[in-house]
């Protein structure tokens, strides 16, 4: 059963459930907390749930406007543009989203896992895979992979290799022995 807010003519909220007044943020963390809410006019008994939450999302953006925001304005563009109707659109799209991506993510799975009487299972094309998948996930956070850091090294020692020569040049030009292998000056 929901949490009944009545608001009387004055503007003030009030909850029923506690017997005391209550703000906009108030409400904000009963629904954060999990509590459905009903708002309802004290003077003609209509239901304005939908108003209060508008004006809870408007007060959450303005104080968030600085942060990463929770209501993306695409979304509030297309609830305005087609109403509750954008909601469900919204959701149903992530969900079809993940059920492709969980589909597409269980067939590879048995596809690598599941032995056919054409094949074994080749421990090495699993490894590959998963070493691929990896890479484009730190590819897609901008993380250094593997091959990244391989390629850093072969730079690194090249560079040294270069740092070497060069000593051994500038020791014969000034007349001195050469470092030893691996030590620069």
């Amino acid at each position: 059963m929901p949490v009944l807010i009545k608001r009387y003519a004055n503007r003030k909220l009030y909850n029923t459930a506690s017997s005391r007044y209550i703000t906009l943020k108030g409400i904000s963390e009963l629904i954060r907390e999990g509590h459905d809410i009903q708002v309802i006019d004290n003077e003609t008994g209509e239901d304005i749930t939908s108003i209060a939450l508008s004006q809870i999302l408007v007060d959450d953006q303005k104080q968030h406007r600085d942060d990463t925001s929770e209501v993306s304005g695409r979304l509030l563009s297309e609830i305005i543009q087609k109403g509750g109707d954008a909601l469900y659109g919204a959701l149903r799209r992530s969900v079809d989203d993940a059920q492709e991506n969980l589909a597409g993510i269980r067939h590879n799975v048995r596809r690598w896992i599941q032995p056919t009487r054409e094949r074994e299972m080749d421990g090495s094309e699993i490894s590959r895979a998963v070493h691929q998948a990896v890479e484009r996930v730190f590819r897609l956070i901008d993380l250094p992979t593997r091959s990244d850091l391989e390629a850093l090294n072969k730079n690194l020692e090249q560079l040294a290799g270069a740092l070497q020569r060069f000593e051994k040049r500038l020791a014969t030009l000034e007349g001195q022995p050469p470092p030893p292998p691996g030590e620069t000056s």
